[in-house]
């Protein structure tokens, strides 16, 4: 069972790096967004997409060893989390599983911050590329429009009238 708890610590010690290096890549892309770096973005993103992927297959190494520790705990695999491996009075690792799941509180934390605050940010910026093309698309109207502000009508540069008021 030693065995089991010590894999799980050296892969939840694993774990908790590769959010740190995301939480770096995270604030590195709140950068490139707020400076309108593309290149640096697109750089960024692939390595994100990198940590995600190992993310994940540390997330199946993880659950297949709570698949074995719930075995030999004779306990189900979906009731067994790290909090209730921590208060398990046997576990000659709960210190250890106790700092690590604190760790990766606070660090999920973090990610969830920063992914807010650059959607935050792309949202905003989204909304205002929105807003100038649609105040280049009326001006270009007005532009091309044969009406001026005043309800007279241009055909040639002579001035005409739209409506009549002579009824």
């Amino acid at each position: 069972m030693n065995r089991l708890y010590k894999n799980l610590e050296d892969l939840l010690s694993q774990k908790i790096e590769l959010y740190e290096a995301f939480i770096q890549l995270l604030k590195a892309e709140w950068t490139c967004v707020s400076k309108y770096s593309y290149d640096s973005l697109q750089d960024i993103i692939q390595k994100k997409e990198s940590k995600v992927m190992q993310m994940q297959a540390l997330e199946n190494s993880r659950s297949c060893l709570m698949k074995k520790i719930a075995e030999k705990l004779k306990v189900k695999q979906s009731s067994l989390t790290l909090k209730n491996l921590v208060q398990i009075k046997e576990n000659p690792y709960k210190k250890k599983f106790a700092k690590c799941r604190q760790k990766l509180l606070f660090q999920i934390e973090e990610i969830n911050k920063w992914s807010g605050v650059t959607k935050g940010l792309m949202d905003q910026s989204a909304l205002s590329l929105k807003k100038s093309l649609a105040y280049i698309h009326s001006a270009d109207v007005k532009a091309n429009s044969p009406y001026q502000a005043n309800g007279r009508m241009m055909e040639d540069r002579v001035e005409g009238r739209m409506l009549s008021v002579d009824v």
